[in-house]
């Protein structure tokens, strides 16, 4: 069944070699071009052991038998080092196109089918010839020649990608490129004799044979050169791994490399493009002298704009000669954002310090103006009661904010920032109310309620930022007799106070609706609200209001709760 032939020993020792070759490969599995590499010896082992017993068996269909074997391993083993090289170069991202990956898988599908079901149709083999020392002649039909046409042009695409490796990679690269081409270049012209009938010995084809000295070129690149080892390791679980962007040029300004962050960002360039032209925002820095180690923030033109902080550094070999640059780019849109939120915040503050040195310069001017010594007296206890702790306030958060900023925490300095601006907003509250009070008007039965209320929404409420309406102001002007201002206008007024001191609202209007039964004035605001149940009934405010709404013949109802505002309705019966 089966004889020794000076062929098959040969064979059985190249396989014993490659055997070799994938234990030592398989251990440097984790990369992707270390399994690629290791599963395709698995494919080479298959196609010399087969051949080796193709050519020591003795019955014509056994030797049809591993031959039909030999051919899946060596289909597979190409399609496979292919892939090595497409990792080896750098090119993963061609993986990622369903169609390259489709076009693959589907040709050596196709190619393992029509060995396998030669039978069927003859198309790969036509027929076999016993020759001398126990070989068969194959005759080719086209199936055969439809894998040479299909099998080939993976075979030149691995020269082109060990081709990019040179002309981009770094000089241990390039070695290896030159390495590992040689390796693919022995199998390969050997394969070629056979095809063209030149080895001497017909039917006998010394490619698999061949592979012996391949696996020894790539045992050397396995130890030798370390080829599989830490490199490529560290190349798929760092450098594609980084949070920053990464980009490796040589000395003509070409990306030699890149990681998957820095070809999102740059819209996938090609390894070999020269960087400032796809991508000329960098011409400045990459202009300069390449022994400088340069550092810059640039601003991406997208519909949303993005900030990134550069470093170029030079690349140095071991005798620290320049072999290229560096350039690692890190996303700073969110601490840029921070920022230019903050420089905003920081002008409001600057805005609102100016509002409250006016404010408090009218209110210097207001006591100088004050007849009585009472309200003096008053006066000062509230500005030493309100607006002084606040100003106090105020210093120390600046005092805050600067160390901060002086710290480079941009994050607790804008939180700072909004504090002083809370701080500042409840100041210039208290004083614009002070000025008000020191200048109110005095409500009689000669004064318009309308008037009397915007003249008070426009020096307190507008001036500090509040939206303020009276509305329907027509219908009360008409119909509210005026023995009713003086009290109407005072309930208002505490009602505004409350909600300027206690609501922190940002809006507040004022209802008025008249009928012939009846006036209701109703004052809502958008403020924290309060649970009705939890106020003091007694409290002053209250009581004053109460009060004042008895004397009108009226009677005042209060809708609140937290978060949700406060409404205060006065309703009064009109006489008949």
């Amino acid at each position: 069944m089966f004889t020794v032939t000076s062929v098959s020993i040969i064979l059985f020792f190249t396989s014993i070699v490659n055997v070799v070759i994938f234990i030592i490969s398989w251990r440097r599995k984790n990369s992707n071009s270390g399994l690629y590499f290791a599963l395709g010896m698995l494919g080479i082992i298959t196609w010399t052991l087969c051949s080796a017993l193709d050519y020591a068996a003795v019955p014509l269909a056994l030797k049809i038998f591993f031959a039909k074997i030999e051919a899946v391993g060596y289909l597979s083993a190409i399609s496979l080092f292919t892939l090595t090289s497409i990792a080896f170069a750098g090119n993963d991202h061609w993986l990622e196109k369903k169609w390259f990956k489709a076009l693959l898988g589907l040709t050596l599908l196709i190619n393992i089918l029509l060995v396998l079901t030669n039978e069927l149709h003859n198309w790969v083999w036509t027929e076999f010839e016993m020759g001398a020392n126990n070989v068969v002649i194959f005759k080719h039909g086209p199936g055969f020649t439809w894998t040479i046409l299909t099998v080939y042009p993976l075979v030149g695409l691995m020269f082109i990608n060990f081709w990019m490796a040179f002309r981009n990679g770094s000089i241990f690269m390039r070695r290896q490129a030159l390495l590992l081409a040689f390796a693919l270049f022995v199998p390969m012209t050997t394969n070629w004799i056979y095809h063209l009938g030149l080895s001497g010995f017909e039917g006998v084809d010394w490619s698999s044979v061949t592979f012996s000295v391949s696996g020894t070129i790539f045992l050397y690149a396995l130890y030798g050169m370390r080829f599989l080892d830490i490199i490529p390791i560290a190349r798929d679980k760092l450098f594609n791994n980084l949070s920053d962007g990464m980009i490796v040029l040589d000395m003509q300004n070409r990306i030699a490399d890149i990681n998957n962050v820095a070809t999102g960002i740059f819209n996938m360039p090609v390894i070999g493009e020269n960087l400032i032209q796809v991508a000329p925002i960098t011409s400045t820095m990459l202009n300069a002298p390449p022994e400088e180690e340069l550092r810059t923030t640039i601003k991406t033109e997208e519909i949303v704009q993005r900030y990134f902080d550069i470093r170029l550094s030079p690349l140095l070999d071991g005798k620290k000669h320049i072999i290229g640059q560096l350039l690692i780019f890190r996303d700073i849109t969110e601490m840029k954002q921070a920022e230019n939120d903050l420089q905003q915040r920081l002008l409001e503050i600057e805005r609102l310090n100016q509002e409250l040195q006016e404010s408090q310069a009218q209110v210097v001017d207001q006591q100088r103006s004050i007849a009585t010594i009472a309200e003096r007296q008053r006066l000062a206890r509230d500005m030493h009661d309100s607006v002084n702790q606040s100003i106090h306030s105020l210093m120390l958060f600046s005092e805050t904010l600067v160390a901060l900023l002086q710290k480079n925490r941009a994050q607790e300095a804008l939180e700072t920032a909004e504090r002083i601006q809370e701080s500042g907003q409840r100041a210039l509250k208290e004083i614009r109310l002070m000025l008000y009070r020191a200048q109110s008007v005095l409500i009689n039965e000669n004064t318009n309620l309308v008037d009397a209320l915007e003249e008070r929404l426009n020096m307190v409420e507008r001036r500090v930022g509040i939206t303020a309406k009276v509305i329907g102001a027509d219908e009360i002007r008409k119909h509210c007799p005026a023995a009713w201002t003086d009290n109407l206008y005072w309930i208002i007024m505490e009602v505004l106070n409350n909600s300027l001191k206690h609501a922190q609202a940002q809006s507040v209007k004022i209802f008025f609706k008249y009928d012939s039964k009846q006036i209701e004035a109703e004052i809502a605001d958008d403020g924290a609200g309060f649970d009705p149940e939890q106020i003091r009934a007694g409290g002053y405010g209250m009581k004053s209001m109460r009060e004042r709404a008895d004397l009108l013949g009226g009677y005042l109802t209060i809708t609140s709760a937290p978060g949700c505002g406060t409404r205060v309705r006065i309703k009064i019966e009109m006489e008949n």
